[in-house]
């Protein structure tokens, strides 16, 4: 029991020797998280077997990737630029006697947002906070048999603020593991998408909100 109690005390000790060294005044901060998910859908039978006879199936994926430098300005205090990125496609395919049809939508958004980053002493946890800028983006193409291909695109202007709080856990001298929760709250504006009592098209204001929570990896690079 006591060689246990030592090995949790000198474990402790260790990640709080790396938040201290880690957050000095002229280190540099490099974060990151990323995340692939990928579902397959399809018919594969009915009951009554000739119920149906048409093949359906959807697949669908969702990439992203969330990156994050920054520069020690004072001891514990990081300032930086994030760069987010979030890709999700669905393909949807119909078949059936005579007729096909196949549908694709992909949904991206791009933000870059400064960003702060406060560590409290030698304990490895940290608070952020960014307030960023980007665009929201999408695409649907529809191909079906005897019909012409039809293509929609769209793009719109987004902004969102996001609060949040960490702990650093020491893997080595200068990498940490990096579990977090936040909060996150995002408006997209749509030109021209509503229509109001008068009959004139009006800028459409979405606001969303909702909680974040992220696993990343940091590397911390001294002076």
């Amino acid at each position: 029991m006591k060689k246990l109690f030592t090995i949790i005390c000198a474990t402790l000790l260790s990640v709080g020797v790396f938040a201290q060294a880690a957050t000095e005044a002229g280190t540099f901060l490099l974060s990151g998280t990323t995340g692939f998910d990928f579902g397959s859908l399809s018919v594969t039978g009915t009951d009554p077997s000739d119920a149906w006879d048409d093949d359906n199936s959807e697949n669908s994926s969702i990439m992203e990737l969330d990156l994050m430098g920054g520069y020690f300005v004072m001891d514990g205090l990081a300032v930086g630029l994030a760069v987010n990125y979030k890709s999700e496609s669905t393909t949807e395919e119909y078949e059936t006697t005579g007729f096909s049809s196949l549908d694709k939508e992909t949904e991206s958004t791009m933000v870059i947002a400064p960003t702060l980053r406060y560590y409290f002493g030698e304990t490895g946890v940290w608070l952020q906070t960014a307030y960023g800028f980007g665009s929201m983006s999408s695409e649907y193409e529809s191909e079906s048999t005897g019909s012409p291909t039809v293509t929609v695109e769209a793009s719109y202007p987004m902004s969102i603020l996001t609060i949040g709080a960490g702990y650093a856990i020491s893997l080595a001298d200068n990498i940490s593991l990096n579990p977090s929760v936040g909060y996150a709250m995002s408006s997209v504006t749509i030109e021209d998408g509503y229509m109001n009592t008068n009959g004139n098209l009006e800028d459409l204001k979405i606001k969303m909100s909702g909680m974040l929570f992220k696993i990343g990896v940091s590397l911390h690079l001294g002076n």
